[in-house]
């Protein structure tokens, strides 16, 4: 049997051995009563066997000792087999947090002791620790991941698989083998555990899941040698996005709302985009689309040079964090915790986890930071190879180049602009920033001789670094605006008026979540504006086709935002609604303020703006 063929054939077997024995573990689970029960932090809503983890380590392990008992790696084995006793006996007792975690330091031992540490052996001492942090992380990550029905299986398998591709890839075709296992495991297991579940995999399963995963990241750097270090530490971080990011956002939101980390709830990264309005179905969906494109990108990673790549994982990463970011601004927790949450993103409320505080005060600017400190880097790279200038060790001028444009943008203060509402004046802010640092940034070279960094080079530095910069901060809003528009809400509004008044009432709408309405189009009296669309959405006839569009768009209300509808026509518009059951409002914008002495008016107005 060739080397290539054994560790397909291992998880077509794993496959099969799932899907055989899962449905005897389903009614050994119901006999004994391992069923698991709705409550209010969990998402099932009917009785549900446990138990799933037997027939995923199950099917495992006759995968593995069918194929080929020669190259088992046994103490990895017996790791594993540890954490699944481990998470079994969790499932039928509960062990305490602190058994588990010993019993999770032990198998990070046995990884150490087998010459697996994270960084491939390109961090010296400084890998130990690190393999300890990150076997436990990723631990508990896929086990905080398994809360909606086929989320921890599918990202499981999704990651599996790409470590098998990656393990054939580096001729590890035992490794590879151990990784196709629990690939066809957690595929067939899948079967079961996809919406509606009959099946959960319990804590036998995401634990066992966990460390194998951890293993297999890890196991998959030794052959890297001596690479580039970035690339050493993109594969397993790669690798591990999703649960990464879940952990990530669930840890920061939990402590930010007063809540115990290990507290359950309905607060991870599935259960927020449902939250918005997806389906069960289309959240778990979602985050294996963006598990499977970070796979992809590791397996790219291997073939081609990272510094050719780089781009992509960094506009991946941004995603990636704009996307944190926005679903953390969902409410899922009760109004006092929500409260607590927003005082504390603030700066507003004491605590003592004073790091924390720190980072949700100034997450919008460490996030900045972060960000355009990759942008730079980038465009520094890009311009040098368009240019053809060899700056393998010239890491001063690079240094140099980060150095000028962040402080720039900081001392212009850009990273306190608010990045969902940029418009054209945030946009020639940035412009004329970046230029004035290239040009501080000629000077500076020209006065240390460096003549091989022509106007060409800083030409493509400006304008990579420009779009870079532009498009995070467009992406931001655009995905804002997104999430916004796909808010799972009933009621449906129509704005009678296409002008300046009627955006400012959209954007109302659409930002602040309290109203509880959707905009579906406008309505206008204008002909000129009629087929055209505002804001995103479609302008269609005046008063004389408005029930023709309200009954084609379903709404519940109309809105008028326009000064040019009187009184007289306003009660004959509810008049024709009333019929047909549909609400009638009206948007106005006012100013209140006290006059001064040099200000002729009297105390005390109030003045309509006619701002249409």
């Amino acid at each position: 049997m060739s080397f290539l063929l054994k560790p397909v054939i291992t998880g077509i077997v794993s496959l099969i051995a799932c899907l055989a024995i899962t449905p005897l573990i389903i009614k050994l689970a119901t006999y004994k009563g391992w069923v698991v029960y709705p409550r209010n932090d969990r998402w099932h809503k009917k009785p549900t066997a446990l138990m799933g983890g037997i027939g995923i380590f199950a099917a495992f392990s006759i995968a593995i000792f069918s194929t080929d008992f020669a190259h088992i790696p046994w103490l990895l084995y017996g790791a594993a087999t540890g954490m699944f006793l481990i998470g079994l006996v969790d499932d039928i007792w509960e062990l305490k947090p602190v058994i588990k975690l010993l019993g999770q330091i032990a198998c990070s031992f046995v990884l150490v002791y087998n010459g697996l540490m994270f960084g491939g052996g390109l961090l010296g001492w400084a890998a130990i620790p690190l393999t300890f942090i990150w076997v436990i992380g990723i631990t508990n990550a896929i086990n905080l991941l398994d809360n909606m029905d086929g989320l921890a299986s599918g990202i499981s398998g999704i990651v599996a698989f790409i470590s098998g591709v990656l393990g054939i890839i580096n001729g590890q075709y035992a490794l590879a083998g151990m990784a196709f296992a629990i690939t066809g495991a957690t595929v067939g297991f899948l079967f079961y555990n996809f919406k509606p579940a009959r099946i959960f995999m319990g804590d036998s399963g995401s634990l066992f899941l966990g460390y194998s995963l951890s293993f297999l990241s890890v196991a998959v750097q030794t052959k890297l040698g001596s690479s580039s270090a970035i690339l050493v530490l993109l594969i397993p971080i790669s690798l591990m996005a999703i649960p990464i990011m879940d952990t990530t956002l669930v840890t920061i939101k939990r402590l930010a709302a007063g809540r115990r980390i290990d507290q359950g709830g309905r607060d991870h990264t599935s259960h927020r985009l449902v939250a918005l309005g997806l389906s069960e179905k289309k959240a778990v969906l979602t985050l294996y689309f963006i598990s499977g494109i970070w796979g992809l990108l590791c397996v790219l990673m291997y073939k081609v040079q990272i510094n050719n790549l780089f781009f992509c994982v960094l506009l991946l990463a941004v995603f990636s964090v704009i996307f944190s970011v926005l679903l953390s601004k969902v409410k899922v927790y009760n109004e006092s915790e929500e409260k607590l949450s927003y005082l504390l993103m603030r700066g507003q409320k004491g605590g003592n986890n004073l790091m924390l505080r720190f980072f949700l005060f100034h997450k919008k600017l460490i996030i900045g930071v972060c960000t355009d400190i990759l942008i730079i880097y980038s465009a520094f790279l890009i311009a040098t190879k368009a240019i053809h200038i060899d700056v393998e060790n010239d890491y001063i001028i690079l240094a140099t180049f980060i150095c000028v444009k962040i402080s720039m943008f900081y001392i212009t203060n850009l990273y306190y602009r608010m990045w969902r509402y940029m418009e054209v004046l945030e946009a020639a802010g940035y412009f004329i920033t970046i230029a004035l640092s290239t040009m501080v940034l000629v000077a500076i070279l020209f006065y240390k001789g460096k003549t091989d960094y022509n106007i060409y080079f800083f030409l493509i530095d400006f304008l990579i670094t420009y779009t870079g910069v532009m498009f995070t901060r467009l992406f931001y809003r655009w995905l804002s605006d997104l999430i916004n528009r796909n808010r799972h809400i009933e009621k449906k509004v129509l704005i009678y008026g296409a002008g300046d008044s009627g955006y400012l009432l959209i954007k109302e709408l659409l930002q602040n979540h309290r109203h509880e309405l959707r905009p579906v189009g406008w309505i206008d009296d204008d002909e000129t504006k009629h087929n055209m669309f505002l804001h995103g959405y479609k302008i269609y006839c005046g008063k004389e086709k408005l029930l023709a569009v309200c009954r084609r768009l379903k709404v519940d209300m109309v809105l008028i935002s326009t000064k040019s509808i009187d009184a007289e026509c306003e009660e004959e518009i509810k008049e024709m609604l009333d019929e047909h059951n549909i609400g009638l409002g009206r948007f106005s914008l006012t100013l209140t303020y006290t006059a001064r002495a040099n200000v002729k008016l009297p105390d005390n107005v109030t003045l309509d703006l006619p701002i249409d």
